[in-house]
């Protein structure tokens, strides 16, 4: 039985926040819900008069370390999110062990609307808060400290004196105007953070509306947390906070709205974020959800953003282009032929883009998931395309059982490593995830092969280590994208001739294996830092370690599979292509083997490589993708190629082409023309693996 009517009589008590963020390399959130949680409480003079706030308990940790920072707590509150959720039920756990009378708080995405069922499985949860907290939260503290009931506070689920669980159902009055909650970072919610944790690189999120008119079935906006009207801050909130945070040197800011681009006044924010960087040169970069619709507005935002430095990259996401997949999941899809014209806009303009995929959803077969990709990449997606597993979120249609058994979804939970996150500690309690492994329409085995094919297709186009050779063969032979991929993918060639290529096969369907027997995404390669890179990351990394020779591999398999389709081909233009591919990815150990007169071989922050090819190779490639292509001829045209000199270190290697470049447009070396009379070197002889040590 849970006390949860303190007497009036009782002595201040403390509150304890807790809002467990990923730790990345040095850096991580500022606790945004926390904050404005207590930014609203502290209005109340009930939450003034009767409780103090001990400090934000931010980041995830051991457990034991956790706890240590608690002292006599009257009230622990959680925002349970799929990357802190059994931590914070540990941490719970252990504090109402320790401290029977105080009143645990659960709340956020992961904690289910209806807690009934949640309070009975966990039976030292005393309440849980579904939606938006802050009211709730509030009322709480205030019915607490004056040995009230909970009953009448909308949309929490609680246990009261006798035991017994209850759940209000009742609705808030609907309020448009956001400002009512005040901001943590102009209050000074953390203002003691940042001083206490100067080793902390903080990252900020900042929120100018809620509301999401979509009700994507597996997405917890759509259903789950956000009213399907919207509702604002102010554009004077938003300015004030935007300046707070580059006054404080915040680099990176993300912004939780579901739709950035819709309404009017978000130009008005793009061309504010801009004037603030001119002036104070932060946010170094700002992250945003675009709008589903994507339209010119996206557009004009987008390039706003990437003349200035800001983007992270623009999003076209499909998440399926299949008709009857996008019915089952109840998304309202951007028209191909509209992407496609946004997308030659954004490529002329040079603005990176990306889309994404999502492997798993009702609905979708084999057949259809590679159809799929073939059209998003015939549409001619310059830059990223990303394919996720399919996961399964509390409070989402997807994860009701009618709707798993309607489409026959099955799932496996998996362990949870955070892609990009620094590696868990060994004794941090794991966490997991839970991914679609099968539906009707996609048996495991199925399932087995889109995923391993997805993996290939990520390493070859958007980690391009085929990107030009996979367009010329498009452009050149009207060869489909997954023709090539699949012939790859599916290692329709002789076992044993190509070990390099053959070694990454087995590598990329290891790992699948792995994550069928519960071993998360995530993968440490020491020498490249104490991150966890995601499954194609590997692939992209394992390669790095020695281009040559994968080029070398894969020319040949090139020739057999244009043979095997009787496709009549020129043995040295297809030899420069793969010259010219190579040439482009950036070496983490790079030597300028053609160094210039006076340079430094090694020593130089920029390693310059001249070559002569025979073919237009720079503009043809440049403009494959515009509305005014530019058809490959010979003629004699000099590249030089640049990169970062990266000495050999890998973790900055790694760190700045995938996790910096990957979105951003910036992964691969730069190219340019170089007039005749200007060349100092001679020409470069030979096949790739000569080229380059």
């Amino acid at each position: 039985m849970h006390r949860c009517s303190p007497s009036p009589k009782e002595s201040r008590g403390r509150v304890y926040l807790n809002e467990f963020n990923v730790l990345m390399e040095g850096s991580t959130y500022l606790p945004f819900v926390s904050g404005i949680l207590r930014a609203y409480a502290e209005q109340s003079e009930v939450v003034r008069k009767h409780y103090d706030f001990a400090p934000f308990l931010f980041h995830t940790d051991g457990l034991e370390r956790i706890l240590a920072q608690y002292e006599n707590p009257k009230v622990a509150a959680f925002s349970m999110l799929m990357w802190n959720a059994r931590l914070s039920l540990e941490v719970a756990r252990k504090v109402k062990e320790r401290y029977p009378q105080c009143l645990i708080v659960m709340g956020g995405a992961h904690v289910p609307h209806d807690g009934r069922e949640f309070l009975r499985e966990h039976s030292f949860v005393d309440v849980t808060v579904g939606g938006d907290g802050e009211d709730a939260f509030r009322e709480l503290l205030e019915a607490y400290a004056l040995g009230g009931s909970f009953e009448g506070i909308p949309g929490i689920s609680w246990r009261n004196d006798q035991g017994k669980v209850q759940r209000e159902c009742g609705e808030r009055p609907f309020r448009k105007d956001l400002d009512c909650y005040p901001s943590p970072y102009l209050t000074g919610m953390f203002d003691e953070l940042l001083t206490a944790h100067p080793e902390i690189e903080f990252q900020a999120i900042i929120e100018t509306n809620r509301g999401c008119p979509f009700r994507c079935t597996f997405c917890y906006w759509g259903k789950g947390g956000l009213n399907r009207k919207y509702r604002f801050h102010s554009m004077e909130r938003v300015e004030a906070e935007l300046r707070w945070m580059a006054s404080k040197g915040i680099r990176y800011v993300f912004n939780a709205d579901s739709n950035f681009g819709v309404h009017r006044r978000d130009r008005e924010i793009a061309e504010l974020l801009v004037e603030i960087k001119e002036k104070t040169g932060f946010p170094e970069k700002f992250r945003t959800c675009y709008g589903k619709n994507t339209d010119e507005k996206i557009y004009e935002i987008g390039s706003l953003f990437h003349r200035h430095g800001l983007e992270k990259g623009i999003t076209i996401s499909y998440q399926s282009v299949d008709l009857g997949v996008q019915k089952n999941i109840q998304r309202d899809n951007i028209k191909m032929e509209r992407a496609q014209r946004l997308q030659k806009k954004f490529n002329e303009a040079e603005v990176p883009i990306y889309t994404e995929l999502i492997l798993g959803l009702p609905g979708e077969s084999y057949e259809s998931w590679i159809s799929g990709i073939e059209a998003i990449l015939e549409s001619g997606l310059k830059n990223q395309i990303f394919m996720y597993l399919c996961q399964v979120y509390p409070n989402t249609e997807l994860n009701e059982p009618e709707y798993r058994k309607r489409f026959g979804i099955k799932t496996l939970e998996i362990e949870l490593t955070e892609i990009h996150g620094k590696v868990r500690d060994r004794g941090w309690v794991p966490e997991v995830e839970e991914i679609v492994i099968e539906t009707d329409s996609l048996s495991q085995e199925d399932w087995k092969r889109a995923y391993l094919f997805s993996l290939v297709t990520m390493g070859m186009h958007s980690l391009k280590l085929g990107y030009f050779v996979m367009a010329y063969l498009y452009e050149r032979f009207g060869i489909p994208f997954t023709s090539y991929l699949s012939w790859i993918a599916e290692r329709n060639f002789k076992e044993g001739d190509y070990p390099f290529i053959e070694t990454c096969l087995d590598q990329l369907s290891d790992k699948i294996e792995e994550i069928l027997q519960g071993k998360g995404r995530g993968t440490v390669l020491p020498d490249f830092g104490g991150l966890y890179w995601d499954v194609e990351e590997i692939f992209f990394l394992q390669v790095s370690r020695d281009f040559d020779v994968f080029y070398a591999e894969m020319e040949d398999l090139t020739q057999n599979f244009l043979e095997s389709m009787a496709v009549p081909f020129d043995p040295d233009e297809l030899q420069a292509v793969f010259r010219f591919q190579n040439l482009r990815m950036p070496r983490p150990g790079a030597k300028n083997v053609l160094p210039r007169p006076g340079e430094e071989e090694v020593s130089q922050s920029v390693l310059r490589t001249q070559a002569r090819f025979e073919w237009n190779f720079l503009d043809y490639f440049h403009a494959l993708h515009s509305n005014d292509p530019i058809p490959l001829r010979q003629t004699e045209q000099v590249i030089e190629f640049s990169q970062t000199n990266f000495e050999g270190l890998l973790p900055r290697f790694a760190k700045e082409s995938i996790l910096w470049g990957r979105k951003s447009g910036t992964f691969l070396t730069k190219a340019k023309k170089v007039e005749h009379e200007k060349m100092d070197v001679q020409p470069v002889p030979g096949r790739a693996k000569q080229l380059l040590s």
